[in-house]
């Protein structure tokens, strides 16, 4: 059951096409709750790529002290970077994505009544973010294949789809020769290697759930870095194991934590599974960067 309504207006920005029109099922679950309980909202809908971030920042400029973003891990960061005060906006999460990588990091409620209900609360947490030159990422920013198997993928993003294709890729992925600049808790480290690839985890999975970075924390101030190198063996025992999160011993795979990264090699990346081809993979933590909403777990812990 959704919690109380506290007079304020719910400002939904909702991506109806995200998992396969789950947003729009969602919208109209939510949207009905709130016509029966009196609960003022206002509904924006994407059209096109980067439209969230237009209508987060026309919400932010006009003075809207919250932003629900109702889709999938896309839409999310494009939410994100539409942020213009950090100080000012609530940002809340009702996941309606076919992976939903960021909802299990955040422990979010996979039903859009019990996530709403959180918002609803309205007691709020701070989490962090990963800045990257530009751009914001909320979940997982990253080079080397998993930009080619998003490639692969685009438009019939399932997690089927994905593993057959990233076993494709590490067949015959070519590795990446970069030089990676990172600082530690214990200092700065300087590395070059052939990588197929370069994860930068503020949350802990991606590929719809694929435990990249079991470790890793959205409130901890660090971020997991997992360096994957070139194979020199069948990829399907080394798949199995990054899906269970079980590849930390192996040999291939190296994890740092970390605070600032810069991956110098001419790559392209991608931030919460969005490709971008000009933009270098230098990131640094926002340490409670984002105000959001608080699970019932954590609003229950005395």
């Amino acid at each position: 059951m959704c919690g109380k309504d506290d007079g304020n207006m719910y400002n939904f920005v909702v991506n109806k096409l995200s998992g396969r029109n789950r947003g729009e099922n969602n919208l109209n679950i939510l949207t009905a709750y709130c016509n029966a309980n009196g609960i003022d909202y206002s509904v924006y809908e994407t059209n096109a790529r980067g439209h969230a971030t237009k209508l987060t920042q026309m919400l932010c400029n006009s003075g809207a002290d919250n932003v629900i973003a109702i889709g999938g891990d896309g839409t999310f960061h494009e939410v994100l970077n539409g942020v213009t005060d950090f100080s000012a906006v609530r940002i809340g999460f009702i996941p309606s994505g076919r992976g939903n990588d960021f909802a299990r990091a955040a422990v979010l409620p996979l039903k859009p009544l019990d996530a709403f209900a959180d918002i609803l609360a309205g007691e709020t947490k701070t989490i962090d973010y990963i800045s990257v030159g530009p751009k914001r990422c909320l979940n997982i920013a990253g080079t080397g294949m998993d930009v080619d198997v998003l490639r692969a993928v685009a438009d019939k993003r399932n997690a089927f789809t994905y593993y057959t294709s990233l076993v494709r890729c590490l067949m015959k992925f070519t590795p990446y020769h970069v030089e990676i600049k990172a600082v530690t808790p214990d200092g700065e480290i300087c590395l070059v290697k052939d990588c197929i690839m370069v994860g930068v985890c503020n949350g802990t999975d991606f590929g719809g759930g694929m435990h990249i970075a079991p470790g890793a924390s959205i409130s901890d101030g660090k971020l997991d870095l997992m360096i994957a190198e070139k194979l020199d063996r069948g990829p399907i025992g080394i798949l199995s194991k990054f899906v269970k999160g079980k590849h930390d011993k192996l040999p291939e795979v190296t994890h740092y934590e970390i605070t600032e990264i810069d991956v110098i090699g001419n790559c392209p990346i991608e931030l919460d599974g969005e490709i971008y081809e000009n933009i270098p993979l230098r990131c640094k933590v926002v340490h409670n960067g984002l105000v959001t909403f608080k699970n019932a777990a954590e609003r229950n812990v005395k």
